[in-house]
């Protein structure tokens, strides 16, 4: 698998009507992983070229290379998950990622091909810490009772004018050459999204975990339980991530949010209980007010 650990990082540059945030920084042995979110107010899709607008350096001031694992753009919002290499020196202390070139595309009018015009605000500068607190807490007591609510109704899932911030998490579980990790929780006014990757064995394809087909159950140290659903994915080789969205919104005195992972499909053909380990369990400790 070559997986390293994860890093919580909940780094947010805004400017203009766009914000950036670096989810988590996943370190392997020739690499690294770092997932983006991207949203923003301007009208249209959202578009962007990492190989010409972004450059990442750590605090020795090397600089690494990056292409896209996976990237997925909608209305105001665009995910990216980038691989970088070579892997992160051990005395690595910080990193610094800028961001540019953003862009989105209007429409024409008679349906012709969209216009391409930059986003204001540019360029986003993060800065993330690899000698992060933790954020592991104690797992609450599961509420018996099922969620209240359902979805939450608004759409998109992820939207700038009801941003509030990224929760670091960090946060992963190894079980026989599988490793089932918790990433961030982004939070936004009537909701949250947790972004959930499952890497399985390096050539082990046959078996790939698929977290967007696990079930995922979450609740708090308040005793309320929510109602998860996923809403975005990717995956490729061993490797698969997840964004599900959370409802309702998470209370700002909650304290602690658990996240559980049950029944995780290894292979596309696999469906019998046996082949599917878990539970995989985590205790985040949740800023409070």
């Amino acid at each position: 698998m070559g997986f390293g650990g994860l890093v919580p990082t909940g780094a947010v540059a805004r400017g203009g009507d766009t914000l950036v945030a670096a989810l988590g920084v996943e370190h392997h042995a020739e690499g690294a992983v770092v997932p983006l979110l991207v949203l923003s107010d301007a009208p249209g899709l959202l578009e962007w070229n990492p190989s010409m607008g972004f450059s990442i350096r750590d605090d020795h001031g090397d600089r690494y290379a990056a292409h896209v694992l996976a990237s997925t753009s909608g209305l105001g919002q665009l995910s990216t998950t980038l691989w970088i290499e070579p892997a992160l020196p051990p005395d690595a202390r910080r990193l610094e990622l800028v961001v540019e070139g953003l862009v989105r595309i209007n429409p024409t009018r008679g349906g012709g091909q969209g216009v391409a015009r930059s986003l204001h605000g540019g360029p986003w500068s993060l800065i993330v810490d690899l000698l992060p607190e933790r954020t592991v807490a104690d797992v609450p007591s599961q509420p018996e009772h099922e969620p209240t609510s359902g979805h939450a109704g608004s759409v998109p899932v992820r939207a700038h004018g009801v941003f509030v911030d990224v929760i670091p998490v960090g946060q992963a579980r190894l079980s026989a050459g599988l490793a089932v990790c918790v990433v961030a929780v982004e939070r936004y006014w009537d909701r949250a999204v947790a972004t959930l990757v499952a890497l399985g064995s390096a050539g082990d394809e046959a078996n790939a975990p698929a977290i967007g087909r696990a079930r995922i159950d979450a609740w708090d140290g308040l005793g309320h339980r929510y109602r998860v659903t996923p809403v975005q994915g990717a995956s490729r080789g061993v490797w698969s991530e997840v964004a599900a969205e959370i409802v309702p919104a998470i209370p700002p005195d909650a304290g602690v949010l658990a996240i559980q992972v049950t029944d995780l499909p290894l292979g596309a053909e696999s469906s019998r209980r046996n082949d599917q380990p878990g539970p995989f369990t985590f205790g985040i400790r949740l800023p409070t007010e």
